[in-house]
């Protein structure tokens, strides 16, 4: 009786399996990779989250103990000149009750002497020969958006214009025995070139997007050196776009399968 019974239940079982695999070969597959550039720059603080920042910055340096400037510094240097101009900026911070607002007294101004003059005017000064650049570069201000030179403080995503007009991310069949991260690297390659060189993370996708003729996977990669070169025959166009405008470049329909694959920042 019992074996008879777990016969049944396997066998409709093994039925089930089977419709199910066949309805999942039926339908076309497609690998993809969704290409990122990360970002290069820190984000600039403003509004709330930069008075944030600042005001643990101060707990951080109202509860710690307090500093051995002799042992640190040479006495009258501009070492020294430096960190107690820093010092009094943010000895004079208060940001408690202002009503009881201890008493500032600013620590007294470095006198050079002779010999640390003498110092100072032969040591090299470091911070001269840094030179700051600026947040805005060139890509940015002329709208090029092929070059990885721009948003420097946002994530970039490759998108690729299919012969038929479309923006989408770089993706291809599954030939033959491939697995999907073979056949993501290789249509990479095909569609991009092979002067790009990219990590791909894991062997399972990201997400997937399911359309009427086909499901395509997205296996997450990293640009690490190079730039894309579409061929004319599989991609027409190419351009590097951050999350808004890869909302306002891919269709709606499109945008709905991808936006959750995608950063914020």
């Amino acid at each position: 009786m019992f074996r008879r019974s777990l016969a049944k239940g396997l066998g409709r079982s093994t039925r089930a399996f089977s419709t199910a695999t066949t309805s999942l070969v039926s339908s076309k597959v497609r690998a993809g990779v969704l290409l990122q550039r990360d970002p290069i720059v820190l984000q600039q603080a403003d509004g709330f989250e930069a008075t944030c920042d600042k005001y643990f910055e101060w707990l951080e340096y109202i509860s710690a103990e307090k500093f051995p400037r002799d042992f640190f510094f040479k006495k009258g240097s501009s070492a020294e000149a430096k960190w107690m101009e820093l010092e009094n900026e943010r000895a004079s911070q208060w940001y408690f009750d202002p009503v009881n607002k201890p008493a500032f007294k600013p620590l007294k101004k470095v006198v050079f002497g002779e010999d640390t003059a003498a110092d100072e005017e032969s040591a090299v000064d470091i911070s001269r020969s840094i030179e700051l650049q600026p947040r805005e570069t060139e890509a940015d201000r002329s709208g090029d958006v092929k070059s990885l030179e721009r948003k420097l403080d946002r994530t970039l995503y490759l998108l690729v214009k299919s012969s038929k007009g479309e923006w989408e991310l770089p993706t291809g069949d599954v030939a033959g025995e491939e697995v999907l991260l073979e056949a993501a690297r290789r249509n990479l390659k095909e569609i991009c070139g092979g002067k790009i060189s990219v990590w791909l993370v894991g062997n399972g996708p990201v997400g997937h997007r399911k359309a009427a003729d086909h499901t395509a996977f997205y296996i997450k990669g990293h640009i690490l050196a190079g730039q894309a070169k579409t061929d004319a025959k599989l991609a027409a166009d190419f351009k590097w776009a951050t999350r808004e405008e890869m909302e306002a470049t891919v269709s709606a329909e499109y945008w709905q399968s991808v936006k959750d694959m995608l950063s914020t920042v």
